[in-house]
């Protein structure tokens, strides 16, 4: 007999059931959707982190059922941004990627700058403090850009196979191992089993308060709840393989209550409306960068813008590779742009120079703070 998607115990005090710092402190009599208290024992040794419970997917389809047209305009704001990604090509998804795990970092507490995680990324910036910070960055980012589809095997998805305690950041604990993370991730897909009848945007809101009650991370985690979430809402994509919520990132903290659907949903649809912005930024940009080098003789700008539209972040060695050209040919016309206050360069320094489109972005995160 498959496990019922409801675990009930009788040693949990409800006092200690949002211990979570993602949870909102409910009243006692609010708690409506918690089962009551039973007999029943899981019969292991399994003991996850305050003992939580489980949600009843029941009351989260009925609650999908209610909010009907805004989940039709929240997965109609995400099928635009993904046709607009299908269109421009893979250097779309890098980018709003890029702009998402640098709001996750943030929302979780790590002062980390998208800059700073593209040098990371290149190999140009990994021998600092923030190592460990930035490793879990990368995670993050390669996740995100996988194709859209169902997530993997949980070990799979998580790196588990290759990464070890060691590579984790030091502020935060050590997941559940073993026998003891299988049966969380057990419980996890039984849960997102009983909600396969519902939309992907709803599983995806269901997801991330069922991550956090199985423990599947360690409770400070933000990044690997909140990829999961976003890789789950874009499953029906045909390009981008994750739901943006960067400027909604405030959802990434919701609980488990059943009445902040209407809040996931809200914030699904102003992430995927402000990516869709920034992509179109982004064509403004392009379209004035040539306007400003049209009096530059040969097809150098050009490529070089090319190649700076399609990819967030370029060294001189990528966009010598993306355009055709020489590295010297390379670095003089990228200097020139720069010269001409048409792109960036944003580590500052002589060498290992990174170099970007010159506009300010629809969202810059790290500038809200």
């Amino acid at each position: 007999m498959a496990r019922q998607p409801i675990i009930k115990q009788d040693s949990i005090d409800p006092d200690d059931l949002y211990a979570s710092p993602y949870e909102v402190q409910t009243p006692d009599e609010d708690l409506w959707f918690l089962p009551g208290p039973s007999d029943d024992d899981f019969g292991t040794p399994f003991k996850a982190p305050d003992q939580r419970l489980l949600i009843d997917p029941s009351h989260w389809q009925k609650a999908e059922s209610t909010l009907a047209p805004q989940l039709a305009r929240a997965a109609a704001a995400l099928a635009t941004l993904d046709e607009h990604c299908r269109q421009l090509g893979p250097g779309a998804g890098e980018r709003l990627a890029l702009i998402e795990v640098e709001a996750m970092l943030w929302a979780q507490g790590t002062r980390l700058r998208r800059e700073q995680i593209a040098a990371y990324l290149c190999g140009a910036g990994g021998a600092c403090d923030a190592r460990g910070d930035l490793t879990q960055s990368a995670w993050a980012y390669r996740r995100l850009l996988a194709r859209p589809g169902p997530l993997p095997a949980m070990r799979a998805f998580l790196g588990l196979h290759d990464v070890g305690l060691s590579d984790l950041p030091e502020t935060l604990s050590p997941r559940p191992k073993g026998a003891e993370f299988d049966l969380a991730a057990d419980l996890f897909a039984d849960g997102m089993a009983a909600m396969a009848t519902c939309h992907p945007l709803t599983r995806a809101g269901y997801g991330l308060a069922l991550w956090r009650l199985t423990g599947l991370s360690a409770p400070d985690d933000l990044l690997e709840p909140a990829t999961a979430a976003a890789r789950i809402a874009a499953q029906e994509n045909r390009s981008l393989g994750f739901a943006p919520l960067a400027p909604g990132r405030g959802a990434w903290h919701l609980g488990a209550q059943v009445t902040r659907l209407a809040e996931w949903l809200t914030a699904i649809k102003a992430g995927a409306e402000t990516a869709t912005l920034e992509l179109n930024r982004l064509n403004a940009w392009s379209t004035s960068a040539r306007a400003a080098t049209s009096g530059i003789k040969g097809s150098t700008p050009a490529k070089l813008i090319n190649a700076l539209s399609a990819r967030p972040i370029l060294t001189t060695e990528a966009a010598a590779l993306l355009t055709g050209m020489s590295r010297d040919s390379a670095e003089r016309g990228l200097a020139r742009l720069l010269q001409m206050n048409v792109i960036h360069e944003i580590t500052g320094g002589k060498r290992f120079r990174l170099w970007t489109a010159g506009y300010g972005g629809a969202y810059r995160t790290s500038d809200k703070r």
